[in-house]
């Protein structure tokens, strides 16, 4: 199953309106997410996951460049 492109155009508005903001792409990952029924709140801890694992290796990349 697959959504119209309205729809993400739709969520991509919410976002931005809630101050989030990421490339084009993670919005239609979402999307397809869900037309695989997969819960909201199992995205939401997904999306959390990565930008924990994100900001942990940018903290690592950074203590190596301050050496």
């Amino acid at each position: 199953m697959t959504f119209p492109q309205t729809h993400q155009a739709e969520l991509i508005a919410l976002a931005e309106l809630a101050g989030v903001s990421a490339v084009p792409g993670v919005y239609a990952i979402i999307i397809e997410l869900l037309a695989l029924q997969i819960s909201p709140e199992d995205i939401y801890i997904l999306l959390k996951q990565i930008c924990q694992q994100s900001t942990e290796n940018q903290s690592a990349d950074n203590a190596e460049y301050l050496k």
